[in-house]
């Protein structure tokens, strides 16, 4: 084992996975759509390190789920090695089952006809614990994720946002040292989820803790200040933080609002051939958008204005929207004859 394993809370080097349809003489037992190889994960490489909050971002089918089941130990990868908390997910699964808090998208494992309390208690007991000391802890995470007075209510009767709060205090019943988390948020309205994703980031500063969290919603992503992976067709297409995937995307815009709508078409005009604009646009008021090289400053803009600046009101730097930014990098493997799967 590398030294990056031993040391980061998830590592993961060269990992892939393929999968193969059911062998010709089964699948008369086995009910699969399957019937070509698919390749879910291709060579993924990635750290996550101790106390760092890391967002896995993708469209759907991108990979997200194949990588955190493999983390957790519920599927095995085709080829290359991860460890979580320095143990192997393939020989050691079990070891990492009890040292990570593990929330997946479905809440499928629930049982619905029981109550919040009696869902805690049967996985606190698989898990080996019991007694006092358990109710005590069922007790602790029902308060933090705000379902203390709905404890005694059946599963079946919870709201989709109380449900994921549910599982998220099932993730934490044992004290995990790492959470990894599937899309907590998918079946909960944009309200719940801003609720959900604020208390999750309030209980990993508190407990200082490690997260793993896959999310393909934008305003999430934002909201985490994170450590970002984008993943797409089972490949990580960037790896580092929002500011430098801005800096390595952006194109600064720049608004310019005029005393007139006139004069922000004259400050079009001369604008238009400057070489360090790539495109400007009228609003049909008096402001004036444009789009400049990375690295130009203000000051170039204004100089290139020459007398129009004496009609300039406001000048407003306009942030490039994430959509705007993933969609790009989601761009660049899209090359003819790829593998889709």
């Amino acid at each position: 084992m590398s030294p990056a394993d031993r040391t980061a809370s998830i590592s993961v080097t060269q990992v892939g996975k393929i999968f193969y349809p059911a062998p010709t003489w089964l699948r008369f037992l086995v009910k699969s759509p399957i019937t070509s190889e698919i390749h879910a994960l291709r060579s993924v490489s990635l750290n996550v390190e101790p106390g760092e909050v890391c967002a896995l971002v993708g469209p759907n089918g991108a990979g997200k789920t194949t990588l955190f089941r493999i983390l957790v130990g519920l599927t095995t990868p085709t080829s290359g090695t991860a460890h979580v908390l320095g143990h192997d997910v393939v020989t050691e699964s079990l070891a990492i089952r009890r040292m990570i808090g593990w929330m997946p998208t479905s809440s499928q494992s629930l049982f619905g006809r029981h109550s919040c309390i009696e869902n805690l208690r049967f996985h606190g007991r698989l898990r080996g614990r019991s007694g006092s000391g358990l109710d005590k802890s069922i007790d602790e995470v029902l308060e933090m994720v705000g379902l203390a007075d709905a404890k005694n209510n059946a599963v079946l009767s919870l709201s989709a946002g109380m449900l994921a709060r549910l599982q998220l205090a099932r993730a934490l019943l044992h004290n995990p040292r790492l959470l990894i988390l599937d899309e907590p948020t998918a079946s909960v309205d944009p309200v719940a989820a801003y609720g959900i994703i604020n208390l999750i980031l309030e209980i990993i500063r508190e407990r200082r803790l490690a997260a793993f969290v896959s999310s393909h919603r934008l305003d999430e992503i934002e909201a985490l200040h994170s450590h970002v992976l984008l993943l797409h067709r089972g490949e990580i297409l960037f790896d580092g933080d929002l500011d430098h995937l801005r800096e390595r995307l952006s194109r600064p815009r720049i608004e310019l609002v005029f005393t007139s709508g006139r004069e922000a078409e004259r400050a079009a005009a001369t604008l238009t051939d400057a070489p360090f604009v790539e495109s400007t646009q009228a609003t049909g008021g008096p402001a004036l958008r444009i789009e400049t090289r990375h690295g130009t400053p203000v000051g170039e803009i204004y100089r290139h204005l020459g007398s129009h600046l004496d009609q300039l009101v406001q000048t407003t730097e306009i942030k490039v929207p994430l959509r705007e930014m993933l969609a790009e990098v989601y761009g660049i493997d899209e090359s003819p004859g790829k593998d889709r799967s």
